[in-house]
């Protein structure tokens, strides 16, 4: 019996040396038992954040505009109002220089100088796009059924913000009782949120002309100015009903 007392007292010693040891191993780096046997929590270890997805960037949206290459001239008289031989006359009577105004009318607001004009319109704003909006200015498509009847994209952007603007008319009008006008025909056609197939918004702006066309060669500035300011105002005329 002597000998299993000694042998409880032997291991009893052990293991207090056993603990007095890791005491001291913790005292020397400053600490205590207590506080090594803290948890994570505890002693303040700040937990690792939860990883968030990622948010995708808003698409940017794109404007395809489209200028045209259409240029026309109507100038009538009293007779044209009175119908029949009458208004056939009048077509004849004024057929050459319909042409000739026609044709200045497509080299001064053809689409190039239509472009310079919607440049100075903030067009995002006017088709109420949003602000950041990516305008990009196409060929003009010379065929009407294309222009005027699709209700599809006319480009092969798939962007899923995308709208289309079409110059479908220039028509410059001399008439007796109204004067010179210059008038013009739009289409909108928005696409946002991908569609593939969207409606057609078509309207028109008509503005007084005065200083087109011109009678002489010093005139031409003026007259080419006096026409696209009528070309802005017709959009603008345009965009506000939209």
């Amino acid at each position: 019996m002597r000998g299993i007392s000694l042998a409880a007292s032997l291991a009893a010693a052990l293991l207090a040396g056993s603990a007095a040891t890791a005491q001291e191993e913790v005292s020397a780096q400053g600490g205590s038992v207590e506080a090594a046997q803290e948890t994570p929590a505890e002693i303040g270890v700040p937990d690792v954040p939860a990883l968030t997805e990622a948010v995708e960037p808003t698409p940017v949206c794109e404007l395809h505009v489209f200028p045209t290459v259409e240029g026309q001239a109507q100038t009538t008289s009293l007779l044209t109002g009175l119908g029949g031989v009458w208004a056939v006359a009048d077509a004849a009577a004024n057929k050459n220089r319909n042409i000739t105004e026609a044709e200045y009318l497509k080299d001064a607001l053809g689409p190039k100088f239509q472009v310079q004009a919607l440049e100075s319109i903030d067009l995002a704003k006017e088709l109420k796009l949003p602000a950041d909006t990516t305008i990009l200015y196409e060929m003009p498509i010379a065929d009407r059924d294309i222009t005027t009847k699709s209700k599809t994209r006319l480009t092969d952007s798939t962007a899923s913000c995308y709208a289309e603007l079409l110059v479908t008319q220039n028509l410059y009008l001399k008439k007796v009782i109204y004067g010179r006008s210059l008038n013009n025909r739009f289409i909108y056609k928005d696409f946002r949120e991908g569609k593939s197939i969207t409606k057609m918004i078509k309207g028109r702006g008509g503005n007084g002309l005065s200083h087109f066309p011109p009678k002489t060669a010093d005139e031409i500035e003026e007259a080419d100015e006096d026409l696209r300011q009528a070309f802005t105002r017709n959009f603008l005329e345009y965009s506000s009903r939209l």
